[in-house]
């Protein structure tokens, strides 16, 4: 059991992060924040890292807190078994809050004909508080690779995007990244996102584990105009409200039944019904949820 004297000031805001478990080591930490007389102010015992990819215990802590007052305080950092010994190591930070991200996408690997399109999923893992919107852009990738749906709205944490391979095969394949934007206080913050793999752990738990490298093969000489054509690029969607999209029926198909789901939509999205008239597939979609707008793409 450690203890650290933190002289605070009124209105200051902290951030105490222990690594341990992210690092190998055997502590299961806890974090105990008190005042001079030592009445409880703040407790963690365990938060969860989306970045850890394949941990299993995510036993490290971490709490946020503001100082009413200035003064002495005391953070106090245990294990939850008591144990100890020279490899229950630990690095702690404690510091103001630095708001900041991290992005990763799956799949890292892909394989496309000559103007064909992938569904594709990004994480944005935020850190110290940042809730602001991301804006995503291919960087480094062949001639003709095109990111489509590439804005993760504000307080969102997880979004599905489209990549596009070029109109013309590629010799080998090819490496690729994609940069993530934001504004945070006032400046530009730029980061790569880390390609990565969705994998299954104990048949349950979806992780996105990083990998070394995105790598995109666009083989074969077949290119084919899509046969389902979205008329709109994006749909501004109101929360409680609806909107209409609109998909052009292929020749030969407006008298087939067409059974029609969303892949993966963001959570309290939907659709209300579908119609098949006038050689359109004709779609209304709904949203239920606290923000005041949002955007879905197509």
């Amino acid at each position: 059991m450690h203890y650290f004297r933190i002289d605070g000031k009124a209105g200051e805001e902290i951030v105490a992060e222990v690594e341990a478990r992210r690092l190998g080591s055997p502590l299961d930490s806890v974090l105990t924040l008190t005042d001079a007389h030592g009445k409880q102010l703040a407790f963690n015992d365990d938060f969860e890292d989306k970045g850890a990819a394949l941990l299993t215990h995510q036993a490290d802590s971490r709490l946020i807190y503001r100082f009413p007052v200035k003064g002495a305080y005391y953070l106090q950092l245990a294990d939850t078994e008591q144990n100890g010994g020279p490899d229950f190591t630990y690095r702690l930070r404690i510091g103001h809050p630095t708001p900041d991200f991290e992005v990763r996408f799956a799949p890292s690997s892909i394989n496309l004909r000559p103007g064909r399109t992938i569904p594709a999923t990004v994480l944005l893992i935020r850190r110290d508080g940042f809730d602001g919107a991301v804006t995503l852009r291919i960087k480094d990738g062949p001639p003709g690779l095109a990111l489509g749906g590439g804005t993760i709205p504000a307080g969102t944490d997880t979004v599905r995007v489209s990549l596009t391979a070029p109109q013309a095969a590629i010799a080998a394949p090819s490496g690729f990244a994609i940069e993530a934007e934001a504004t945070i206080d006032g400046r530009t913050v730029r980061h790569t996102a880390v390609p990565a793999e969705d994998m299954i752990q104990a048949f349950a738990w979806h992780r996105l584990v990083p990998t070394q490298q995105a790598m995109l093969c666009v083989f074969g000489n077949e290119h084919r105009k899509p046969l389902w054509n979205a008329l709109e690029n994006r749909l501004r969607l109101p929360v409680g409200g609806t909107v209409q999209l609109r998909v052009a029926l292929p020749p030969g198909q407006s008298g087939n039944k067409i059974q029609f789901a969303l892949s993966d939509p963001p959570e309290g999205i939907g659709f209300t019904d579908v119609d098949q008239t006038g050689g359109f597939l004709q779609v209304r979609i709904t949203r239920i949820g606290r923000s005041n707008r949002g955007w879905l793409g197509t």
